[in-house]
């Protein structure tokens, strides 16, 4: 067996273990758009290293040309699916401004066997899609996680080894054929570590998206999409602690609604759901989006405001408050949302939630003792 064949078998066993991993987690795991596209993407690619391995065999330069379309194929279905991740559309006409010459070039030159032509067109397109992919996973407003950065740096590998083949194969444009060896030995030394380590991080990549979400499903509350009480504790280290190192304010508010136990026995739990769904869209929606929304548990919720004192925090309640009135709950259509606030300030020798928690909690109560529907500041002298 020569190197070709043992090339050719690693690249196609390879590309059929991604594809059936692939296939896996997007059946799995959510069905993403972005999975499936990849599926595609190594789905073809097992067909084109059969293509290749056949065309070789046979000395066909049909199926040498079927390959090279299959390679052009599953390179724009790995575009599409970063991009797809990436929430950015797919660039169609550009897709096909840039393909539909190569295809052409690629296949006329595999029929004639030139070469040089083939050697240019398709790594070149290859390339072109590769860059794309890699300017494409960069993240927005954010950093990049660890299989991204894997993923990102392979891309940009595997779009510089595809120039590499270009500048080869133009360097021997209109020689003989043996003087495309440079090529050959290029393909066979750099393809396969660089085809198997943008697989290995592809499949990091969507396992790291796979345990990201699995992380914000435990710390977010299934019906209102607030943190929960662990997601909201584990936001409050973050921040107290930053507030402590660059000695800015923080104020923690407790809320709940008025009456909704009345709510839920008078209209039944479809309309309590409803209530608590559009009381945390409204609080989210008023505040700041380095704030911290979270439900505590039954009707009563937590807000973190960052660089906000117990005033400033005030005030954004008192909208709050005023707009809750105005809520609609169609399942209730006589029902009149009221809720109840209490406020508190980091002190210095707080050190996780619940220090604040109980200082909030003691506001909240006066807040309910003078008749609900207000907002209570806590005090020491209090």
């Amino acid at each position: 067996m020569n190197s070709a064949a043992i090339i050719l078998a690693l690249l196609f066993f390879t590309s059929a273990i991604m594809a059936i991993a692939m296939g896996i987690a997007w059946a799995q795991f959510g069905r993403r758009r972005h999975v499936l596209s990849w599926m595609i993407a190594y789905g073809i690619s097992v067909v084109q290293w059969a293509l290749n391995g056949a065309g070789l065999f046979f000395g066909s330069p049909f199926l040498i040309g079927m390959a090279a379309l299959a390679i052009m194929t599953s390179a724009t279905f790995t575009l599409i699916g970063v991009r797809q991740r990436a929430g950015r559309t797919v660039r169609w006409a550009g897709l096909l401004m840039v393909g539909i010459p190569c295809a052409i070039a690629g296949f006329h030159a595999a029929l004639t066997r030139n070469a040089p032509l083939q050697g240019i067109a398709i790594p070149g397109y290859a390339g072109i899609l590769m860059l794309s992919s890699a300017l494409s996973l960069w993240p927005r407003g954010r950093r990049f996680s660890a299989p991204e950065l894997a993923f990102f740096s392979l891309l940009l590998l595997f779009a510089v080894f595809e120039g590499c083949l270009v500048v080869s194969a133009a360097l021997n444009w209109g020689g003989p054929r043996e003087g495309m060896d440079s090529y050959r030995a290029i393909m066979a030394l750099g393809l396969p570590s660089i085809y198997v380590g943008t697989c290995v991080s592809a499949v990091l990549v969507v396992a790291g998206d796979l345990a990201h979400e699995l992380r914000r499903r435990m710390q977010r509350d299934v019906l209102t999409d607030a943190l929960n009480r662990l997601g909201l504790e584990e936001a409050a280290v973050r921040a107290i602690a930053n507030a402590k190192r660059h000695g800015r304010p923080l104020a923690l508010v407790i809320c709940d609604l008025d009456g909704f136990k009345v709510l839920n026995d008078s209209y039944g739990h479809i309309a309590g759901d409803a209530a608590l769904r559009g009381f945390a869209r409204l609080v989210t929606a008023a505040i700041r989006r380095g704030d911290i929304v979270g439900r505590l548990g039954g009707d009563e919720f937590g807000l973190l405001l960052v660089d906000s004192d117990s005033a400033a925090a005030a005030d954004v309640m008192e909208r709050i408050r005023a707009e809750i009135g105005c809520m609609i709950l169609p399942q209730a259509p006589g029902a009149k949302l009221r809720a109840s606030f209490g406020i508190a300030d980091l002190h210095e020798d707080d050190e996780c939630l619940d220090d604040m928690v109980a200082r909030a909690d003691s506001a909240l109560y006066r807040a309910k003792k003078d008749g609900k529907d207000r907002i209570s500041i806590w005090r020491a002298a209090a």
